[in-house]
């Protein structure tokens, strides 16, 4: 194993000769410079984990130490040391990217904290780096995009969980991004090579659904004028993706429950059961706790199927990532025969940001393709983005007081089926709710 390389940096012969010391006791491999040029050559050289450098230097000060070498080993931590300590060194030296800023004279103890936090933060991030390196390692995972502590998590559970062959539950709101995880699971497991089916449960009748997750006899039922093989056979040594899950029904829950217990599936309309070697991944964007307390989801299907529970925070949850994704969105919607859209204003960054984001990862994407697509200029301005994000919300009725929630629903929906067009899927979609349950709402608006 390596041993931890720290380099000390200080004009002062007796500085650097107690912290050489310090460092040595602590099991570190030390390296001794007394100015910056030569601590920037050794720093080339030796790649030390963490240096530690005074400020005030000649020739080359501490600062523009750690500005060289933050553009030449970013991974390098650097704490910085001073005997003119003052807010405005400081702040210079925290903006400058210094793991910390410690003033002369020392606590020994302090010292050695700071080293070791320095130390931790490093492993943290290569820890992170290679973590999404992994889940982002196949091209279908590209899409993926964020460094926020929430999506950090989900990295690390997907990196944990994908070489195994334990069932997972990802949960999250519509537009999250639950089979863009799935697949990052699939790819990342020992059954990549296989097939990835995936199924969308909230779609489909009942009777429709289970013919087409587990096949049918022919004469099975009207229309059965051959024997048909399921998605769930399909998918034999790969994964099968099962979406939205929470709204299968009770008597396809059972079914589902046998396939996980008994690894075997049997065709509708026949008698003789069939092996299946299929990993399951479940989605859904309902709370299946309290569907099972409510008595519309198994309880021992629920338990089958979390095993390992995937969380999918919100877009809203995660704001940091935001201008993340509006920059791979614009790279991936940007480049076209007729305009080159590179960039979006500070006035349109400023309306996205503040945004609610119901429709999530899903909704922006569709808002930057719309924006590229309504522009003029190689610049995204606010009257670009689809009226449902640009035009203020009224929170306050003229008449009345607040609005009522229905009257807020209602310019809800009306304000995402005009971005869309009048496209009732697509609007369903960015709402996280079925096509019928849009068409019921604009009857009950007097709309068609």
């Amino acid at each position: 194993m390596t041993p931890t390389r720290v380099l000390i940096v200080d004009d002062e012969m007796e500085t650097c000769a107690l912290l050489r010391e310090i460092m040595v006791k602590e099991g570190y491999d030390v390296q001794v410079a007394h100015d910056g040029r030569t601590a920037l050559d050794l720093v080339t050289d030796h790649q030390p984990d963490v240096v530690l450098s005074d400020i005030q230097m000649p020739g080359m000060n501490g600062i523009h130490l750690l500005t060289a070498i933050h553009q030449q080993h970013p991974a390098t931590q650097v704490i910085l040391l001073t005997a003119y300590g003052s807010l405005n060194t400081a702040v210079e030296g925290i903006k400058a990217g210094a793991f910390d800023y410690l003033s002369k004279p020392f606590v020994l103890d302090e010292i050695r904290a700071v080293v070791r936090q320095a130390l931790d933060h490093q492993r943290m991030l290569e820890e992170n780096r290679t973590l999404r390196d992994t889940v982002t390692s196949s091209n279908p995972l590209n899409n993926i995009q964020g460094k926020s502590t929430a999506l950090v998590a989900v990295y690390k559970l997907v990196a944990r969980v994908a070489p195994t062959d334990s069932t997972v539950l990802i949960q999250g709101e519509s537009g999250t991004g639950k089979e863009l995880i799935a697949r990052a699971i699939h790819a990342n497991s020992l059954r990549k090579d296989g097939p990835f089916v995936a199924v969308d449960c909230g779609t489909l009748a009942e009777t429709l659904l289970e013919s087409e997750l587990f096949g049918h006899e022919r004469g099975a039922f009207t229309g059965a004028i051959s024997r048909k093989k399921g998605l769930m056979e399909s998918a034999q040594q790969g994964t099968c993706f099962l979406d939205e899950i929470g709204d299968i029904s009770s008597a396809l829950q059972g079914k589902l429950l046998r396939v996980l217990q008994e690894h075997e599936i049997r065709y509708v309309g026949g008698v003789d059961s069939i092996p299946v070697n299929v990993r399951i991944v479940a989605a859904t964007n309902k709370n299946l706790k309290s569907l099972v307390k409510e008595g519309k989801f198994r309880e021992d299907l629920f338990y089958r199927l979390n095993v390992v529970n995937i969380a999918l925070p919100a877009l809203r949850e995660r704001q940091q990532d935001i201008p993340v994704l509006v920059d791979f969105f614009l790279e991936k919607y940007g480049k076209t025969a007729s305009k080159h859209v590179t960039g979006v204003s500070s006035q349109a960054m400023a309306i996205i940001m503040q945004y609610h984001w119901p429709g999530n990862v899903r909704e922006l994407e569709h808002s930057i393709e719309h924006a590229i697509v309504m522009t003029g200029q190689s610049t995204i301005m606010p009257q670009d983005l689809p009226e449902a994000i640009s035009a203020p919300t009224e929170t306050m009725s003229t008449t009345n007081g607040w609005k009522t929630l229905e009257q807020l629903e209602r310019e809800h929906i009306l304000r995402v089926l005009e971005a869309y067009q009048g496209d009732e899927a697509q609007a369903a979609d960015v709402l996280g709710v079925h096509r019928k349950t849009i068409q019921r709402k604009l009857k009950e608006y007097g709309l068609s």
